[in-house]
């Protein structure tokens, strides 16, 4: 095929190629860099094979060309290609909500989404039929995703006034407390670590799931903790028994030796931390200007930033890890409760936002 092209129609082509660039229309920058590869004498397989089309293509697209010229370039003039969607802008909007309120609220029994559902949904909804094997795509530009739930307290009216009040009132409260006595500010919970591990997503080869060993062995490693709010400081303490009031105190106890000044503890409500011998001790305590404990609201753990550093802690010691022996998890942990002590700003970024809301550099 020995076609020869002028100089005119060279540059009509060089400017289609900008053209199908700003319209990002490949099929047009192809055709266009087909014409030009056999204006510069390029043998048709060659071409085919650049282009990753058929040698028939090819000689279609010249054929079109000599007979049609520029005009049929112009008929490939427009953004992207493929048929037009079954719903309206407004529709999609619609069908997002639908997705987000749950199956429930349309109607259905089942509590979770599938395809079938959503199919049978918009045909519903806006009588349009569309194929279950196609509804995931649809769903991915809609910008929603199949995911795995999580479980949420379910919070009353009570609760919700109560957590309001805890950051609108109780914590600037606190922060005052601490100026005028000039007390440490202490962020007290407790954690266990699981000797059979535990388990997070990683990037894996496709269809090969990630398999880690596991001794199974039902044993927990028990640690108190606790971090300081102004300077960042972290102390741990181990647990061989059940988390009880007796440990708690025995805990509660060093965090006071580490302080000459008074301090103030902010805990969860653990049964234990109500129980009589810990209260005792919280209020000699507090008469003798040591310790000021405060009790975070029922289903809160948000409002306590120890708890991120238990997650970046199992990130870190625990996830898709192998402990044969107790050991080898109290090793991985404090190892990397080692690394807290060493560099305070692995405290004070749990806290960020706390502090900045509160005005610490």
């Amino acid at each position: 095929m020995k076609i020869k092209f002028g100089n005119k129609t060279v540059r009509g082509l060089e400017n289609e190629i900008l053209t199908a660039h700003r319209l990002n229309n490949l099929r047009l920058y192809k055709m266009v860099r087909c014409l030009l590869l056999v204006a510069a004498e390029t043998h048709p397989s060659d071409i085919a094979r650049l282009l990753n089309i058929s040698n028939k293509t090819v000689y279609n697209w010249t054929s079109k060309f000599v007979l049609k010229g520029f005009s049929w370039l112009c008929g490939h003039h427009y953004r992207g290609r493929g048929r037009k969607s079954k719903l309206t802008k407004e529709q999609k909007k619609k069908l997002y909500d639908i997705i987000v309120d749950g199956p429930e609220a349309f109607g259905f029994d089942c509590g979770i989404w599938n395809a079938p559902m959503i199919a049978e949904a918009i045909l519903q909804k806006f009588d349009v039929t569309y194929n279950p094997r196609y509804l995931c795509s649809l769903l991915k530009k809609l910008g929603l995703s199949y995911q795995k739930g999580i479980f949420e307290a379910a919070r009353s009216e009570d609760n919700e006034q109560k957590r309001q009040e805890w950051g609108n009132v109780k914590w600037p409260q606190i922060l005052q407390q601490a100026h005028e006595k000039g007390a440490v500010i202490i962020f007290g919970d407790e954690v266990s670590f699981a000797q059979w591990g535990s388990l997070a997503r990683t990037w894996a080869p496709k269809g090969k799931q990630p398999k880690i060993k596991t001794a199974g062995i039902r044993k927990g490693l028990k640690m108190f903790g606790a971090i300081e709010f102004f300077g960042g400081s972290f102390q741990y303490m181990e647990t061989s028994e059940k988390f009880n009031g007796e440990s708690y105190i025995i805990f509660l106890q060093r965090l006071l030796e580490r302080y000459s000044v008074p301090v103030i503890l902010i805990e969860d409500g653990a049964p234990y931390h109500r129980s009589a011998i810990v209260k005792e001790f919280k209020h000699r305590m507090a008469s003798l200007n040591r310790l000021f404990v405060h009790r975070l609201p029922s289903y809160s753990p948000d409002y306590n930033p120890i708890e991120k550093l238990w997650k970046n802690t199992k990130r870190d010691a625990t996830h898709c890890k192998y402990f044969p022996t107790f050991e080898d998890l109290r090793v991985a942990v404090v190892k990397a409760f080692n690394k807290y002590m060493e560099d305070a700003t692995k405290i004070i970024c749990v806290m960020k936002k706390l502090r900045t809301s509160a005005g610490v550099a």
